[in-house]
């Protein structure tokens, strides 16, 4: 089976996708930094490289003996509507890309999977498509610029060695692992108990929410299937956390489970367009599950977690 470089591998979605291509077959070789991979799962990889992205000598050890590489690695500021950080963004997030994948190209890897974002596209009230306007000026900027940038970079790249990338826009992740701060963990462990839902601006503003296990499916399949280019891989459909909350509310039926709303503020963020998935359900068969799906899901993994029945 292929040998594969996971970039970010101790990552939310590294730690998703790591089992998956050991559970399939594959010989992983995991590239981590600050986080690390549980031991058991470290013991199953054919190879750790530790370090930072940006060192040529990292780089080199981990592209050796390769045929694919998953790029899930990406400096995340803090806060996203911080501008101050558009510099360690745009080093991690696309020079760095860059140079990894120029020397993937070079050592004669076949294809090179590049994990970008399904929400930097110019607001609309339409679906977007892979061609449509991409303008992240509203929120996230620096970070959504580098992603951009990253994704520019490989296309020519690309074109000019016969390198296959592949460009996921995948949308926002949820699932098992992922910051417990976030909101629909959040969400989750108030309504286990017996909390309000405490929603902010109204929960009016749409996201791309996306059950983490659908987007490792997508990750796996485009390792050795699918033309080269751009794909988005989202829901398909606008959910706002208002939608989180009331599907949450009718999956803890017969508990009841009350939302405090706070009234939407004048001016207040309003999300991101929703994005046409027809090109990676034709070329994938990628059928995302719904929002009460994936939520059900990740509730019953973390009462798993939690040695509940």
């Amino acid at each position: 089976m292929t040998e594969v470089l996971v970039t970010g591998a101790a990552g939310f979605l590294g730690r998703h996708l790591v089992p998956a291509l050991l559970e399939t077959g594959h010989r992983v070789v995991a590239l981590q930094h600050n986080a690390q991979l549980p031991p058991e799962m470290q013991a199953r990889c054919e190879r750790i490289v530790t370090g930072n992205i940006r060192d040529p000598a990292i780089q080199q050890e981990a592209l050796r003996d390769v045929q694919v590489v998953c790029h899930l690695s990406a400096f995340v500021p803090g806060r996203m509507d911080d501008l101050s950080q558009s510099a360690p963004c745009y080093l991690t997030n696309a020079e760095a890309t860059l140079e990894l994948a120029t020397a993937a190209a070079k050592g004669g890897i076949r294809r090179f999977i590049h994990l970008s974002a399904a929400n930097m596209y110019a607001t609309s009230n339409a679906l977007c498509t892979e061609s449509s306007a991409v303008f992240p000026s509203h929120y996230a900027s620096a970070y959504f610029v580098s992603k951009l940038a990253a994704e520019i970079y490989l296309t020519q790249l690309g074109n000019s060695t016969g390198l296959e990338v592949v460009i996921l826009r995948a949308g926002s992740l949820y699932g098992p692992g992922e910051l417990s701060r976030r909101a629909i963990p959040t969400f989750l462990r108030n309504a286990a108990a017996g909390q309000p839902l405490e929603i902010a601006n109204g929960g009016a503003a749409n996201f791309n929410f996306v059950y983490v296990a659908d987007v490792v499916d997508c990750i796996v399949q485009a390792m050795g299937t699918g033309a080269r280019g751009i794909y988005n891989v989202a829901p398909g459909v606008r959910t706002s956390p208002l939608d989180v909350a009331k599907a949450i509310v009718e999956l803890f039926h017969p508990r009841e489970v009350s939302l405090h709303i706070e009234p939407a503020k004048p001016g207040s963020f309003a999300g991101f367009p929703a994005v046409s998935i027809e090109k990676a359900r034709a070329t994938w068969n990628f059928n995302p599950r719904t929002l009460a799906a994936g939520i059900a899901d990740y509730r019953a993994n973390l009462a798993k977690a939690a040695g509940q029945p």
